[in-house]
């Protein structure tokens, strides 16, 4: 089995929505991520904070850090999953019916052995 790296871009939850559709839609996510781990491919995932982060760079042989990184809600890095399939194909099947796909768009990525 491969392992395969999801990362969720855009955002699931905006400004503006109620308790109600937030508790909606942090659910869909959960029964997703639930099923995936009962059928025993699911490594590991999570949500990732909102608004936080750090860069680090190396420039004139010193390390770098700042805040960020910022960017559009669009392209807002929300969460990952790591996972076994077969092949992409395989994957691709298992992620048809993401919840994410209603907000924003996943990328997928096999994990090389080193």
């Amino acid at each position: 089995m491969a392992k395969f790296l999801l990362l969720a871009r855009g955002a699931g939850i905006r400004p503006g929505m109620s308790p109600e559709e937030i508790q909606r839609i942090i659910g869909k996510y959960r029964s997703w991520s639930e099923a995936l781990g009962r059928s025993g491919k699911l490594r590991d995932g999570s949500k990732l904070c909102d608004g936080e982060g750090r860069v680090l760079r190396h420039r004139n042989g010193s390390l770098l850090v700042t805040d960020g990184p910022f960017t559009e809600a669009n392209e807002v890095l929300g969460g990952y999953w790591l996972f076994e399939a077969e092949d992409y194909a395989d994957a691709e099947r298992i992620l048809a019916d993401h919840p994410h796909l209603e907000f924003g768009t996943l990328e997928l990525r096999r994990l090389d052995t080193m």
